[in-house]
Parts: C-alpha cells; structure tokens; sequence
C-alpha cells in the first residue's frame, strides 16, 4: 500500500465536496443568491436520476448485446451515442421543466444569477456523490493492499490480479478523477444557463442544443474510455469545458445586457 496513493484518495475527495460548496457560497455572498436555489438544483438532480439510472442499468447490457454483431468498437460508439442521449434528454429537459413550471410556481426569478446557482448545485450534488464513490475506492484499497493482508482473499486468479492492479494505482491514475469533477461542473453550470434561455428566450431550439451538446460529451467520454484511455477522454471532456466556460461567460453578458434593458 502506498501512503501517497491514500492520500490523494482523500484529498481528491475532498476537494470534490469543498469545491462544489465553495461555489455555492460565492455565490451566496457575491450574488445574493441563497442557498434554496443551490439545494434546488441538488434536489431535482436526484429526481431526474431516480429515473435516468434505472433505465440505464437496466437497458444498457441488452443494448450491448444487440449491438455486438456490428463489432465490438461499432457496438460501443453506438452504446455511447445511446446513453449520451439518455443523459442529454433526461438531465437537460428536467431542467427546462423545473424552469418553466417550478420556478415559476415559486416565483423564483429566471435570473442569470439564479441559473448559475442552480447549475452549481445540480453539478455540485453530482460531484459531492462521486467523492463518496472515491472514498469508498480508498477503503478498498487499503483493505486489498494493505501490508499483510486486512482481508483474507480467495485464491482466485481474478482476485489476485485485481489486488495486483490496485497496487500499480498511482497518483496519475487518480487525480484525473479531480479535473472531471471540475470540468464538469463548469458544463453543467453552462447547460443550466442555456435552458435558463430557452425559457426565458422562449426558444425550443436551445434546449434541443442542450440535450445535444449534453449527449456529445457523454458519448465522447464513454466512447473514448472504452477506446482510447484516461488520458484521451479527459482531453476531450476539457475542450468541451473550455467552450461551456466561453458560453458561461458570453450568455452571462446577453442575460446582464438584456435585464439592463
């Protein structure tokens, strides 16, 4: 077991809890948002997923299955696309819903301000969840690799490897976890700010672009995890980043110039 390993285990997960949080609060003193428009965006989250992860647990393996005599890579660009799709329609039109009928109802203002929290809460919950996920990676490790043994293991060569593959874990293999959860959470901000404008620009258009936008990154980072490695795929996740961090910023300008109006 490597200390290190732990460590950055720990402070990866850490990090995906306060930064999320942080946020809020900026928000909360910079803006004058409250926190019930981040718990919002945290809550409807869940109740989108309650749905969404079900049917994909319960749908995926048969797809692939279907899909398989096309090839195995055919297969997996075809599953991606699928289960891009899936998170596009779910997460983006629950979003709209939300906008269009709750916020409404509650008279909470469709406000730029209000749209970035509520994106830092929905993204933010997300990443609060993988860390739990991190952490519980770290107790297994330290259980499988600990020096003589925390568990007794059957003598099974795929438990073996396995315990091998943990023991070859190195900070690289880790922290790229960290620099998703923050790519991501800049996309989900972007994606909420641009169903935030389809309703308040009454434009169908921008949240059929969402759910486009949305499914492109979920089957680029599917696709290029299966194929291509870690590395690839988080290259890929950051350029999509990049242009949701120009959208944040551009959109935050036309909602700001069309308010002042």
């Amino acid at each position: 077991m490597d200390p290190l390993v732990v460590a950055t285990f720990a402070v990866v997960a850490l990090l995906e809890i306060i930064v999320p949080l942080a946020l809020g609060y900026w928000i909360v003193h910079k803006l004058g948002v409250p926190w019930r428009v981040f718990g919002l965006g945290a809550l409807f989250f869940i109740a989108v997923q309650v749905v969404h992860t079900p049917l994909v647990l319960v749908t995926q393996a048969p797809v692939y299955l279907a899909l398989l005599p096309m090839g195995t890579t055919a297969a997996v660009a075809v599953l991606a696309v699928y289960l891009g799709l899936l998170a596009g329609l779910f997460e983006e039109v629950g979003r709209y819903i939300v906008y269009r009928y709750y916020f409404r109802r509650q008279k909470i203002p469709l406000t730029r301000e209000n749209g970035l929290q509520f994106g830092a809460g929905w993204g933010g919950l997300e990443s609060m969840i993988v860390a739990l996920l991190v952490l519980s990676s770290m107790v297994t490790y330290i259980l499988l690799t600990g020096d003589g043994g925390v568990l007794p293991l059957p003598d099974d060569p795929a438990v073996v490897a396995q315990v091998e593959a943990l023991r070859s874990l190195t900070l690289l293999d880790i922290l790229p976890g960290l620099a998703e959860r923050m790519m991501t959470i800049t996309l989900h901000i972007a994606w909420s700010l641009l169903v935030l404008a389809a309703v308040v620009y009454d434009r169908k258009a921008l949240l059929a672009l969402a759910v486009l936008w949305h499914a492109a990154v979920d089957a680029a980072a599917v696709y290029l995890s299966q194929t291509q490695g870690i590395l690839v795929t988080e290259a890929a996740v950051f350029v999509f980043a990049v242009i949701g961090l120009w959208y944040i910023l551009w959109e935050w300008r036309r909602m700001g110039a069309r308010a002042a109006s």
